[in-house]
Formats: C-alpha cells, structure tokens, sequence
C-alpha cells in the first residue's frame, strides 16, 4: 500500500493506510514557551521493566479531554486484548499528552495531501527528552478521515495519525490502530488489491517470490493450517502473503494479526 520514493526526505520508507504516493513528514520548530504535559496513561497495564519494548504516545486533536481519555483506554484495551501483546503489556509503556487547543493550533498545521498534518520537531524532541526512550506517537485526528503510518522498525521513533472519521465504530476504530500500529512496528501491507499504488516486498509478511515466502514462514506453512502462501499482498497480485486475512490485509473483517506476524511482533519483547 506504498510506494517507495528514492529522494530520501526526513524518514525512509513510509506505508499508507490509504492508497498514494510515499512521503515523509515535515516538522517545523515550536515556538517558545509552550506548557503541555506528559503524563503516564491512567490505565492498568503498568511495565514491570527499566527499559519497556515498546513505548507508545497518544495525542489527540480536535477532542474533548473526557473523549481522549476514553479512546485511549478503547485502544490501550484492544491492544491488550490482541495477540502477542496480550502476552506482553507488562513490557510495554503507554502515556498520553494532553494538549490544550491553542497548542494543537500551534503543533500542528493541516495541510492538502499526504500526511494531512504537519508536526513540529520540538515536541518529539521534547517526548524524546522526557521519557528517554524511542516512542511510537499516535495522533488521533477527530476531524481528520485520512489514516497513515511510517514504515519503521521496533526500535525507531516514529509517527501514527489516525483520522478518526474514517471509522464507522469503535470495533473498526481500534483495528484500525493495530494496523497502522503493525506498520510502526515493521508489518508490510497485506492487500492485494491497493487502487493502483504498489510497495515494495519484505519481510517478514509480503514476499516478491515464492522462495523468499518460504525463506521467512515456510516453517509455519502447512497444507491444511492457515499459514500458506496466498497470492496478492502490497497491491501486487503476484507478491505473497501468508495468510488469507489479518489486519495487514483487512483490518475491519480480521480478527488478529495471523501466526507470521505474531511471530515477528513477538521478538519485539524477547
């Protein structure tokens, strides 16, 4: 559901929920003397370790306080209802920042075509100073109907905006959010059919050929299992996929991640 852009601009290879060009987002400096906090999400998974895996920022645009807080604790649940976080959430850290609307005007900045928002560097370098770890920052935008993500690494900062009137209903809201999240975390797009636009192949779910589909998942194919080798995935009908739906593929129908890329999330926390 990307394609790749050989000018390198701020970030590398970026994955789109919706079909387009790639890109890479713009930040701008924040201006001097802004006051908003981050705290730790008010929620019971509390990391048991110094250093979490997987450390996760929300933010919301355009919200009421009581909304934000309530849709950070529909995907903090999810997330923990969701293999292999399920397994996991002891090692993984949530927070939240809570921005007042004159700071949202001045962080943020709509703009015409992809990504739809602009962000100014100085608040992730201002997350980054305060928590001392990489993060994934996941922007609700309630106004916004456009979802996107970098294509990034585990270890890697990197940026989620989920447009929130994309969604029919919170089921199809926090699957949503796992998807977009699998991208933050390296999960290629599983959809066959993407409007035109292509991406490059990868692991560990999106195989160019049928020797690297077995090179990466061959040892969990089986004839009658659900692991196989499924044609169509990052817009390309002739590209493998592991499974026949998952919610790299069709977030709104799938009801987990498949085996493949639990496995590959899974060595996030090992």
């Amino acid at each position: 559901m990307f394609t790749e852009n050989n000018k390198v601009v701020g970030f590398l290879f970026c994955l789109l929920f919706l079909a387009s060009p790639c890109w890479a987002y713009t930040i701008e400096h924040l201006k001097s003397g802004d006051t908003y906090q981050i705290q730790r999400a008010n929620l019971v998974y509390v990391p048991i370790l110094s250093d979490p895996r997987l450390v996760i920022v929300f933010c919301a645009l355009h919200e009421d306080k009581d909304t934000f807080l309530n849709e950070t604790r529909l995907l903090a649940d999810r997330l923990a209802a969701t293999k292999p976080f399920s397994t996991y959430m002891q090692a993984i850290d949530l927070y939240r920042i809570v921005l007042a609307p004159e700071e949202v005007d001045i962080i943020f900045k709509p703009v015409s075509g992809l990504p739809p928002l602009k962000v100014r560097r100085e608040l992730l370098d201002r997350i980054t100073a305060e928590l001392k770890r990489p993060f994934k920052l996941i922007i609700t935008d309630a106004t916004g109907g456009t979802s996107i993500a970098e294509l990034s690494t585990p270890k890697a900062m990197s940026l989620v905006i989920l447009g929130r009137n994309r969604y029919r209903s919170a089921a199809d809201f926090s699957k949503g959010f796992l998807h977009e999240l699998g991208h933050a975390l390296g999960l290629r797009d599983e959809r066959p059919d993407n409007n035109g636009a292509i991406s490059l192949p990868g692991p560990p779910n999106c195989a160019a050929t049928l020797d690297d589909a077995k090179a990466w998942w061959g040892d969990l194919a089986s004839p009658n299992g659900r692991v196989g080798y499924i044609e169509g995935c990052g817009g390309n009908i002739h590209f493998i996929r592991p499974t026949i739906a998952s919610f790299m593929n069709d977030p709104e129908k799938a009801g987990d991640f498949g085996p493949v890329n639990e496995r590959y999330l899974s060595r996030i926390f090992q």
